[in-house]
């Protein structure tokens, strides 16, 4: 299937298939192993291990909600393919400022000043800026509308299949929606992108003209004075309006492995944040119940083949590679199961190079791993085996010549006669 796909690429149009191809392997389909974590506030929740392509638990991932600032997400990585230059300066103007609620969240920018694009990207993410936001989606397409067009088909691009945007800010509307499976296909997408993941890595940032942003996740923990140790954060996104409730995006670092967890719709309450807390329960269970697991070792012996007429008795198939697993523990053997596919004795003349077949190496019905066998070295042929194998023929052969000797032997015994 590649490889057509590659053929068609190289025949049509290269760039756009190449990106299909691309869009095909992020968005493989998505084990969904069944795993509790209780206690969490938010409607909608998704943890999902980025490295391993699988999720680790889901709650309510498909049902359609508000969004809030989540939104951001599309809209820098929207305006990031659309920028061509990050260090081109744009001049804020009062049309950008215009029509922004006085309670949305915003980046402080004024009438007047001259900003970078790159600027402005951090403004997006970082302080969640409203009117960072519009000044993107007016100085790069002309108007918020003609943004919003670019966003919607950036979704559609991206298979999310129950989004749809009115806003670049998230702020509640009508018609203004997603999912938290959406979502997560959006953020896998955009972290592919290096300036979107150092923009959505960054922490704190001070902008060309003096202005100073760190990220919400940040701003709030301390400012609610949780001092939750979220050092394994690396990256992350927050939202909050009536309709989403407070919602949250991030890229962590837990045990090994780049997790992402997304939560939306979580109660509002004063001077409480519930998406941290559900953070914080999250990070909490994986760091308890989850480890990286060596399911199998290199060279760990998984198959033994039989040969025919061949001085080597077996043909031992290892593994080519230890091979890990990011596992609810305690890890359970009995689970472990190594298949192979292919010829199950092997003649001593097949060539040195040849595939014999397949192994696949699962663990709890879920495919870990698979390889092709080929022959690695020559078999070497064995008159003595090959005579064990065939006594029954051999013997018919003495037979046969003992008889052949027997007759030459009347014969000249005749003809000295005569």
């Amino acid at each position: 299937m590649f490889i057509s796909l590659i053929f068609f690429a190289i025949m049509f149009n290269m760039k756009k298939i190449l990106m299909i191809i691309i869009l095909f392997l992020i968005f493989l389909p998505i084990s969904l192993k069944a795993y509790e974590i209780d206690n969490l506030l938010s409607k909608h929740v998704i943890v999902y291990n980025l490295d391993e392509n699988e999720m680790i638990y889901e709650k309510n991932s498909d049902e359609i909600t508000s969004i809030a600032s989540l939104t951001k997400i599309m809209t820098t990585i929207v305006a990031i393919e659309n920028i061509e230059d990050l260090k081109e300066k744009v001049l804020i103007t009062y049309e950008m400022l215009e029509g922004i609620p006085w309670d949305a969240s915003i980046a402080y920018l004024e009438v007047g000043d001259e900003v970078t694009y790159e600027d402005l990207l951090y403004a997006v993410m970082l302080p969640s800026g409203a009117d960072a936001t519009q000044a993107l989606a007016i100085s790069l397409t002309g108007s918020i509308q003609n943004f919003v067009n670019k966003m919607n088909e950036k979704a559609k691009e991206l298979n999310m299949l129950n989004t749809n945007f009115v806003n670049t800010t998230g702020l509640d509307a009508d018609g203004h929606y997603s999912t938290a499976l959406d979502i997560l296909k959006l953020l896998k997408y955009s972290l592919e992108n290096e300036t979107f993941k150092k923009v959505y890595q960054t922490k704190e940032y001070n902008t060309s003209n003096g202005l100073y942003f760190r990220s919400t996740l940040k701003y709030i923990n301390e400012k609610l004075e949780y001092y939750y140790n979220f050092d394994y954060v690396l990256g992350s996104k927050t939202g909050n309006t009536d309709n989403a409730g407070v919602c949250l995006s991030t890229l962590s670092k837990i045990k090994g492995r780049n997790i992402i967890t997304i939560t939306i719709n979580a109660p509002i309450e004063y001077r409480t944040a519930n998406h941290l807390k559900d953070l914080n329960i999250i990070s909490e269970v994986i760091n308890k119940d989850f480890d990286i697991i060596k399911i199998v070792e290199k060279d760990e012996i998984l198959v033994k083949l039989k040969t025919k007429y061949a001085k080597e008795e077996n043909i031992i198939i290892k593994a080519p590679k230890d091979i890990n697993k990011f596992l609810n523990i305690p890890y359970n053997k009995d689970k472990l199961k190594i298949e192979y596919n292919g010829k199950e004795v092997i003649n001593y003349n097949i060539k040195k190079g040849t595939k014999l077949g397949e192994v696949f190496i699962y663990y709890d019905d879920e495919l870990l791993d698979k390889f092709d066998y080929t022959l690695k070295e020559q078999l070497h042929f064995s008159i003595i085996n090959f005579m064990e194998i065939n006594i029954n023929y051999v013997i018919f052969i003495g037979i046969i010549f003992l008889i052949s000797i027997i007759i030459i032997l009347k014969k000249l015994f005749k003809k000295r006669s005569k």
